[in-house]
């Protein structure tokens, strides 16, 4: 047999493993998220024009800030604890959601008044109100969800209920769209009833599930967990800040630019959707493997390249933004092509944070977030109001470069710590 007849009767007999094929079914889920997510861009950009979608997406941006502080990082520390020890997990899926209930009410207050306070006028409160409910409480308690079955590597039910959410945001999509007239705020509107109503479904199914056994292992304290949870919630907020942060400050220079830019990033979302379910597969993994930092290196260095690749299908799809948009979305367009090595710029930082997590401890993200989140905002405020669009681009990539270096400079910290403590 030759060597050519070998390989190949070889990748015949290639059977996917179970991180493939949990990948694979997270994938088909966030697949289909990704189709709704970009049938809901799609629609509403063309429903409500670039200024009327810039006044959504820059109150949608204030309020997410919000959603990982209302979570208080309680879904990683979820995965994080349950993959670790599955028999815990309910009953830390209980106190998790004691916890959660309070931080959702008071975050969805902060919101609130921050939309007011940062934003130009023009949509009334009720309408922000309405909005914060929906991105602060029900986006977290979805949070909260998901993580649970990704801890129990559950891949079908991750995915579901992370494509359920937008599912039935753009079915209240349609049903407004044929309501109402193009408003900003009517669509506030309908994207709370139809998050709220999403939540309220799955909190009766988590209180129709099993009660956790009388003789369930004891969990950690509640102080306990919202320690581990802080750097969590303190990581996606300032993914949240270094994100979104540029929303409000273009609406000031004019809604139209926040609008095109956020389908710049959008799409640029969409678009590596697969590179997220290979990563949401990975971590439970990662964490509960007695060697992480191989898998890491041999799946970390896959899925750099296929970022790379990611960013390379970006670019030459670009042009066709206007054309499925309409002519006021062409400077997306040009902000897509730009940000087309974001998504591995992102990639390295998530596989950065995942080493320090598995080698050091979650806290040592603490100065990781702090980085990106600081140099996100900093940078906003002094390109944006110059450059506009195209300064958000140089902030966004300039925060990612913050969070990349200071994960380095931890990890050279801790290795000559470790170095140290051996001589």
């Amino acid at each position: 047999m030759t060597a050519t007849t070998a390989t190949f009767t070889r990748l015949l007999a290639w059977r996917p493993g179970g991180y493939a094929r949990d990948g694979a079914r997270i994938l088909g889920w966030l697949l289909l998220r990704a189709v709704v997510q970009a049938a809901t861009v799609l629609m509403l950009a063309r429903w409500l024009g670039a200024s009327g979608y810039g006044a959504f997406v820059a109150a949608l941006a204030v309020a997410s800030f919000f959603t990982p502080l209302a979570g208080l990082g309680l879904g990683g520390v979820l995965l994080v604890r349950g993959a670790r020890a599955p028999g815990q997990l309910p009953a830390l899926q209980a106190r998790a959601a004691s916890i959660w209930a309070a931080s959702a009410a008071v975050f969805t207050v902060l919101a609130t008044a921050a939309m007011v306070w940062s934003l130009p006028a023009g949509q009334p409160l009720w309408a922000l109100v309405a909005l914060a409910a929906a991105e602060v409480a029900a986006a977290s308690w979805v949070e909260l969800q998901a993580r649970s079955a990704q801890a129990l590597q559950q891949p079908h039910r991750f995915g579901a209920i992370q494509a359920g959410l937008p599912l039935i945001r753009l079915f209240a999509l349609a049903i407004i769209m044929l309501l109402a007239p193009p408003d900003p705020a009517a669509w506030m509107a309908a994207y709370a009833v139809a998050s709220l109503l999403y939540a309220s479904g799955l909190a009766l199914q988590h209180a129709a599930a099993q009660p956790t056994p009388p003789h369930a292992p004891p969990v950690a304290s509640a102080i306990t967990l919202l320690r581990d949870g802080l750097p969590f919630a303190g990581g996606a907020a300032a993914l949240r800040l270094q994100a979104e942060f540029n929303k409000p400050v273009l609406a000031h220079l004019g809604y139209a630019q926040a609008g095109t830019f956020s389908v710049a990033q959008r799409v640029v979302e969409l678009a590596t959707l697969p590179l997220v379910a290979l990563q949401e597969a990975l971590w439970p993994r990662l964490y509960a493997s007695d060697d992480p930092n191989t898998r890491l290196r041999r799946s970390g260095a896959v899925l750099v390249l296929l970022a790379l690749a990611s960013g390379a299908l970006l670019a030459a799809s670009a042009p066709l933004l206007p054309w499925l948009l309409g002519k006021g979305y062409a400077p997306a367009a040009q902000a897509m092509a730009a940000l087309t090595l974001l998504p591995a710029v992102q990639m390295v930082r998530n596989l950065g944070n995942a080493w320090l997590i598995a080698n050091v401890s979650s806290t040592a993200l603490y100065a990781v977030y702090a980085a990106s989140a600081f140099a996100g905002v900093v940078l906003a405020l002094l390109l944006v109001p110059r450059l506009g669009v195209s300064g958000a681009v140089w902030a966004l990539y300039g925060s990612e470069a913050a969070a990349v270096a200071t994960a380095w400079t931890v990890a050279r910290l801790c290795a000559a710590k470790s170095r140290g403590e051996r001589a």
